[in-house]
């Protein structure tokens, strides 16, 4: 905790977002934070919001410009009252991980870099994410091509040491677009190491009504819009040609921007601290010391408060027990349940259904992550629509092309759209559905001994017999399959011998309950055609 970081938000006509985004901040496992404001003379109620924030929490500096002066240069005063040895600039409208800071500070310091680059998130146009695999220090044109700098500036996804900032005179131009890759590629060209952190995550949001979507923009802002995305252009290829930079290659860019038109994802309005609906949140927990605290971080700091965040402890061996213990404390949300002796991940997740008091439930892995608006996003639509069942957009970070993404919400009631819709009968996946805690026990679902493939046989009934299925394109879940989780333990000829047995098992129940209920079911080669060349 003995480095400042300087957190710089410019804020213009942020109201309907800002509160997420502080707490995002003020929320971060790190504490030495300095949280600059910089008020770019708003017309909305980002100014009230914002005073209300800083009189819980000293660490908020607020700076009142005169006149509005726009995103690129309250940046830049942002960075002349920044008192930090590192700086960050954010977006009113954006979250991050609530060890974002936490971890691209390990990163920057392991080998003295000058810049940590972050994995980053795009809700909108997910395909376009970028994704680091493993933390890493690059020099040289590595440090081009792997940050995609020249392809994606967008400044906010980098911890920078202010003393390189100012030793290079970087300064971000006054544009009202594109204002980060004349000054993002030049600061990569000239740092000394980029540090990449793997695991700190930044969730770029790209509102429908932010600066780059407005809809109100007169004949002359449409004309000034053209005019600075020239100079942008020419300002980054000027400084490509003049310093010989390789950036990613032209076919690279084209493929790229293909892949995000391609995957537009468009979500229901979210009414924030509207719906106050308890959700049970039930997290079997063995041997998961290494990702625990952040997966219970994710949980813990969401948007959505209303939580009952179920820890079923089945008996494990390492530090788990303690880390949830310590993370607990203080937080009336967590409810400790432990096992006589090992049960595994099904009998631990009905135990922790029979624990919860919540109107909701869902299955939550030790070692997944969710994005910071998760609940919220969920909740609303089980609400408003009066869905049994909500299932989520799905992140594989091992095979990202097996994801789930849907490109609209929809509400499913038709027995062949609820299952081709949800690929339920590809992926079964308990943990993507927030399910209404009634339905369930009204239908007597649980979770066979089977490991693994123990969700199929009970997702593939509950999609069938749920009135509703609510699909939320923009409430993402991390699946991360770790090297070491349970589908990934190191061979055993004994264990293996189980595992194909419940495999042959858990196809045999879904089978039967498919061809009785005159299921459909998919074609495995067409579905994974569509999925990787669609």
């Amino acid at each position: 905790m003995d480095n400042k970081i300087s957190v710089i938000i410019p804020i213009y006509n942020s109201e309907n977002f800002l509160r997420q985004t502080m707490n995002c901040v003020c929320c971060q496992t790190y504490k030495n934070l300095e949280i600059i404001c910089v008020l770019d003379c708003p017309t909305d109620n980002s100014a009230e919001i914002v005073a209300l924030i800083a009189k819980t929490d000293e660490r908020i500096k607020t700076i009142v410009l005169p006149k509005n002066i726009g995103h690129a240069n309250a940046r830049n005063i942002g960075v002349k009252n920044a008192s930090g040895e590192y700086i960050h600039f954010m977006d009113s409208d954006d979250f991050i991980n609530p060890n974002f800071y936490e971890k691209m500070l390990e990163a920057i310091q392991i080998d003295d870099a000058d810049i940590a680059a972050c994995s980053v998130f795009y809700e909108k146009k997910p395909k376009r994410s970028i994704w680091f695999n493993k933390d890493e220090v690059l020099y040289g044109q590595e440090k081009i091509k792997k940050t995609k700098v020249t392809i994606q500036g967008w400044a906010w996804r980098y911890l920078i040491k202010k003393s390189f900032w100012i030793e290079n005179n970087l300064s971000f131009p006054d544009l009202l677009l594109m204002v980060d890759n004349p000054v993002m590629i030049p600061m990569i060209y000239y740092a000394n190491k980029v540090a990449f952190s793997s695991q700190a995550i930044y969730f770029y949001k790209n509102r429908e009504n932010s600066v780059l979507n407005r809809k109100d923009l007169t004949a002359n802002m449409i004309q000034e819009r053209k005019v600075d995305r020239k100079k942008s252009r020419k300002m980054s290829k000027d400084f490509i040609r003049t310093h010989k930079v390789k950036g990613n290659s032209r076919l690279y860019y084209i493929t790229d921007s293909l892949a995000g038109k391609k995957a537009v994802i468009e979500n229901n309005h979210t009414n924030y601290g509207k719906i106050v609906n308890k959700i049970s949140v039930i997290i079997p927990i063995y041997n998961a010391q290494k990702y625990l605290k952040q997966t219970l971080d994710a949980v813990r700091y969401q948007t959505y408060q209303h939580l009952e965040i179920i820890c079923v402890l089945d008996c494990p061996t390492d530090n788990s027990a303690e880390i949830v213990k310590e993370i607990s404390e203080g937080d009336y949300r967590f409810k400790i349940i432990n096992h006589s002796k090992n049960l595994g991940l099904p009998a631990a997740r009905n135990s922790g259904v029979k624990n919860a008091t919540g109107e909701y439930i869902h299955f939550m892995d030790s070692d997944d992550l969710l994005n910071p608006e998760f609940y919220e996003i969920l909740i609303n639509a089980a609400v408003n629509s009066d869905a049994d069942v909500t299932a989520c957009s799905v992140f594989y970070e091992k095979k990202p092309k097996r994801g789930i993404w849907f490109r609209e919400s929809k509400i499913l009631s038709n027995t062949d759209d609820k299952i081709k819709d949800t690929e339920v009968a590809i992926q079964g996946w308990a943990w993507r559905y927030l399910i209404k805690k009634s339905f369930w026990n009204k239908n007597n679902f649980s979770f066979p001994d089977l490991v693994p493939m123990e969700d199929r046989p009970v997702m593939i009934p509950m999609i069938f017999y749920a009135s509703k299925v609510a699909l939320c394109p923009s409430a993402v879940y991390f699946y991360k399959n770790r090297e070491n989780s349970i589908l990934n333990k190191e061979y055993d000829p004994v264990i293996e011998k189980q595992r194909s047995e419940n495999r042959r098992k858990s196809r045999k129940i879904c089978r039967i309950f498919m061809k009785t209920n005159k299921i459909k079911r998919p074609n495995k080669l067409l579905y994974y055609f569509n999925k990787y060349f669609g």
